[in-house]
């Protein structure tokens, strides 16, 4: 299915007699002798890759009281040593062709599976040979040398230690409660401290023998490969592997029996919110046209349900904010949550409003509008589609493979699912909503709520029993039916506008597109798309943004784009225009941030002149509803916490200043600044200065049409706009970088982990951005890798280290270094230790990066050539180009040659200016009373 089944809204029980899908003919779907199932899809939308998936229908459910932990712990030892590749050799292997670890090699275990990622380049067959025997060795070539576990122990320690936080606490709340006391409560998928320290190496090689069976898995590839290549490989590697069919039951959730509250608080919690948790069975098994039939119809539930409530969130709501969604959280349940963001001053009042609301949509259903909207938005995106016949997404039929192997949902051709889509919208109507919603609404049934608030909220909530009292009236409520009957004007623009002149088209043959002059000063780089399919890019921007405005509208500007965006554009409503545009490819979003403002837009050939009417009409008759400016800012205010800052919070904030230095841009926002600083009157005038004059505007448009079928939009749309005297002088200057070294180092922790963290700062000219940034990018991966092989790989010390290297010239030119990591309180000193020796090591050449240094410069050009398939590359490019003003195209044209030009001696001297000749703030937050 292409449509995500995880949120759905209502269940319906399947009828066995309807007439059964076909499967999409293009897949491959089998299964071997000993049980394992392979799918196949082959598709070259992105030429020259392929997505690589082991399916492991086993979890953390499957282990014994002694086990605990070992279903995730084994999941790391799949890197850690295979029958093929020893020890770290298949991480090295695969980065070396072009994989990236963390990136496009990576897994994850949860309470029911284990799933094993890949992303692979296969221009080269043996590359996805290969692939094929890794996964292979995962399902029967796992080493789990006693040397490699015990240094594993230290890495899942810290990954254990690095999820502790009081956000995790109130989150675990909130799962115990889905889990309602089953088994699954008792097999949290990382263990505990006690089971990962001391379990014994027999008990981990236990659970791999028998539950690692080829009868549990699944091998899925999806992407350009050969079908044939490919199967034939998986019969090879995989066919003879045993199996002795072990069984893999799923747990038992049992329903809720009553109504209960559970209330929880601390210190730590941001807001009050409500959550309405009912259990309900496991949605899946859509492989007939009647389940097929329910499915969508849900679907369109689902979709119906998220617009009323975002359109009621535009009220003067008692609540902040609402949302209901029903999936499978996991393979043996199904839950409806209802969440409330309650004011804690009117919690009964928003909590009797949400239910009211709730209940117009359990006994009304949907309005015939809302009906039309979603009917047409979803036939469009799929029409489009089918007439593009573009090649199927590799990740998006990995997906569907997913779905059909643990859920039993067929994988059909996207011709067949149109037509379905279309054979059940044409009978669609509110009548048949409103029985669909009503034959399956269970408001009836026992829920469980769970409130979580500050400690300080909590004293001013109503008593347990009345908020019990509260939310059960969900129940019983009458209510009155929904009425929003919404005016939609017939056209976007009610007088075309005037078109400009084209001063002068110059070519760039280095990328082959034409630069196009306009009269009123915007310039427009057309380039021919080189993908299949009748589509257009529009993307845009000026230099400015937020630091191009004075502190005293610096607020407002941040508010500007978004406010117009929600109170509509000319005769339009935000609703009127989302209704008008229903069915309609072309869309189109104007942003402003610190150093530019700009938009983004796109739409299918067939709806080109209603993508650049859009764009006009955005950028030339915006609005500001005052009622809607009055409750954007209510809310800003409201979401301001004014309880003291926790220990925590102010070493961040501190943290940020010595970094960045202390003024308007980077202090935090109080009620005060809001409520002084926030202004209507100055929020349209900013937006046309942004957005309503051309001129030193940048345009892009990428687009399968040729230049002369463009021309005429670009003159009458971009052409049509104002000049404008916008001053797009910068006129924000950042507060000098500190010169000296710091160490800022305070206990107050909020958790039993070490926060560390270095950061590195130049304020040098840059004069080559384009070089400096590919340098840039490499020293920082070479620098990951180094330290995690160090910390994470031979100590053990650390889950991970995060490392950040980049340069920019605007406003001024900067560059900035940052380390950081999480780890135990005892290790910051032999870390920071560690961490020195590396750097050293790298600038004066003591450490011999030169194999990761090829395996770096393989993934940068691997993911260049990804990358430059793509249309979005394009526009990002040719933005970079006059932004930075670059002096030649090079960093597109030669992008190979500019990065394997780069030396060892490259990265070493760079190392050594950021790193040893810059000065560094340390800092590092203790636990409390550490």
């Amino acid at each position: 299915m292409r449509i995500t089944i995880y949120f759905i809204l209502f269940f319906m029980s399947l009828s066995s007699f309807s007439q059964s899908l076909v499967q999409d003919s293009r897949l491959i779907k089998k299964q071997l002798e000993n049980g394992l199932t392979y799918y196949i899809y082959p598709t070259d939308k992105v030429e020259g890759q392929a997505y690589f998936r082991l399916f492991v229908k086993v979890g953390s459910l499957q282990e014994t009281k002694k086990q605990r932990g070992l279903a995730h712990f084994l999941e790391h030892m799949a890197f850690n040593g295979i029958e093929h590749f020893k020890a770290n050799e298949l991480i090295a292997f695969l980065e070396k062709k072009g994989s990236k670890f963390g990136h496009d090699l990576n897994a994850h275990t949860s309470f029911e599976e284990t799933i094993y990622k890949l992303k692979v380049p296969t221009k080269e067959a043996t590359v996805v040979d290969s692939t094929l025997t890794i996964m292979s060795d995962w399902v029967d070539g796992m080493l789990l040398d006693p040397l490699e576990v015990e240094k594993e122990r230290g890495v899942v320690l810290s990954e254990w230690l690095s999820k502790q936080s009081p956000k995790n606490q109130s989150g675990q709340i909130f799962l115990n409660t889905l889990l309602n006391n089953s088994r699954y409560s008792q097999r949290t998928v990382i263990g505990d401290t006690v089971s990962l320290k001391h379990f014994k190496h027999e008990e981990l090689k236990a659970f791999y023998q028998k539950w690692y069976d080829p009868s549990l898995m699944a091998v899925a590839v999806s992407g350009d490969v050969n079908a044939e290549d490919v199967e034939r490989a998986i019969i090879e590697k995989f066919g003879n592997i045993p199996s002795k069919f072990p069984v893999a039951t799923l747990g038992e959730i049992p329903n809720y029996t009553k109504d209960s509250l559970i209330v929880y608080s601390d210190k730590w919690t941001k807001k009050t919110q409500l959550n309405y948790i009912q259990l309900q069975d496991v949605f899946k098994d859509v492989d007939n046209e009647a389940a097929y039939q329910k499915y969508l119809k849900r679907s369109v539930l689902n979709k119906l349900t998220s617009a009323r409530l975002a359109k009621l969130s535009f009220n003067d709501t008692k609540y902040n904010k609402a949302s209901i969604s029903v999936g499978n959280f996991l393979k043996s349940k199904g839950a409806l949550v209802a969440t409330i963001d309650l004011k804690p001053e009117n919690a009964l009042e928003g909590v009797n409003e949400f239910n009211r609301y709730f209940q117009q949509i359990a006994q009304y259903g949907f309005t015939p509008q809302e009906i039309d909207k979603v009917k047409k938005t979803m036939l469009g995106a799929f029409k489009r589609d089918l007439n593009d016949d573009k090649p199927v997404s590799g990740s998006g039929m990995i997906n569907q493979m997913y779905q059909d192997f643990f859920y039993g949902n067929m994988i059909i051709s996207l011709k067949d699912e149109y037509k379905l889509m279309e054979d059940c919208f044409a009978a669609l109507d509110s009548i048949q909503i409103l029985k669909a919603v009503k034959e399956n609404s269970n408001t009836k049934n026992p829920f469980h709520y769970l409130l979580t608030t500050n400690n300080e909220d909590a004293s001013r909530l109503p008593n347990k029993e009345a908020l019990l009292e509260a939310a059960k009236s969900l129940k019983y409520q009458e209510v009155v039916p929904y009425e929003n009957d919404i005016d939609i004007p017939k056209k976007l623009l009610s007088t075309s506008p005037k078109p400009g002149t084209v001063t002068k088209i110059v070519e760039l043959p280095k990328i082959d597109a034409h630069e196009i002059h306009l009269s009123n000063g915007a310039k427009v780089v057309y380039k021919k798309s080189i993908l299949e399919g009748d589509n257009v890019l529009l993307a845009g921007f000026r230099k400015g943004g937020f630091y191009a405005v004075d502190s005293t509208n610096y607020i407002n500007a941040q508010y500007a784009a978004t406010t117009v965006s929600m109170s509509g554009y000319g005769d339009f409503s935000r609703e009127a225009l989302s209704h008008f545009l229903a069915g309609n490819s072309a869309k189109i979003q104007f942003l402003i941030d610190k150093t530019r403002s700009g938009f983004f837009g796109s739409a299918d050939g067939t709806d080109i002149k209603t993508l650049f009417e859009l764009f006009y009409l955005k950028a030339t008759q915006p609005k500001v509803d005052s009622l809607l400016f009055d409750q954007l800012k209510e809310a800003a205010i409201e979401n301001i916490s004014e309880k003291p800052k926790t220990k925590t919070e102010k070493f961040q904030e501190e943290f940020k200043f010595l970094v960045r230095g202390k003024d308007y841009t980077s202090l935090r926002r109080t009620k005060a600044s809001i409520e002084n600083g926030l202004d209507k009157a100055a929020l349209l005038p900013i937006y046309n200065d942004f957005f309503g004059g051309a001129n030193h505007y940048v345009f892009t448009i990428i687009s399968d049409k040729e230049l002369n079928e463009i021309l005429p939009f670009i003159k009458s749309y971009i052409g049509a706009l104002p000049k404008g005297d916008f001053d797009n002088s910068y006129q924000y200057k950042p507060q000098p970088i500190n010169k000296k070294p710091v160490d800022f180092i305070k206990a107050g922790g909020d958790s039993p982990k070490a926060s560390f963290s270095l950061v590195f700062q130049q304020d040098a000219p840059i004069k080559n951005v384009a070089s400096l940034e590919i340098k840039n990018e490499i020293l920082e991966a070479i620098l990951k890798l180094e330290l995690n092989k160090r910390l994470r790989e031979d100590l053990g010390v650390v889950y991970g280290v995060s490392v950040s290297v980049s340069a920019t010239k605007h406003p001024t030119s900067l560059g900035r270094q940052t380390i950081g990591l999480v780890c135990k309180p005892s290790d910051v000193d032999q870390i920071a230790s560690e961490i020195k020796t590396i750097l050293n090591g790298l600038a004066s050449g003591e450490i011999n990066f030169s194999e990761d240094l090829e395996k770096v410069k393989t993934n940068l050009n691997n993911t260049f050539n990804i990358n430059k398939q793509k249309n979005s590359f394009w526009t990002k490019s040719i933005r970079n180009y006059y932004f930075n003003h670059y002096k030649n195209w090079d960093f597109v044209t030669d992008f190979e040659s500019m990065v394997n030009k780069i030396s060892k001696k490259d990265i070493e001297k760079l190392a050594k200016k950021y790193f040893i000749k810059t000065p560094q703030i340390k800092a590092v937050l203790y636990p409390e009373n550490y």
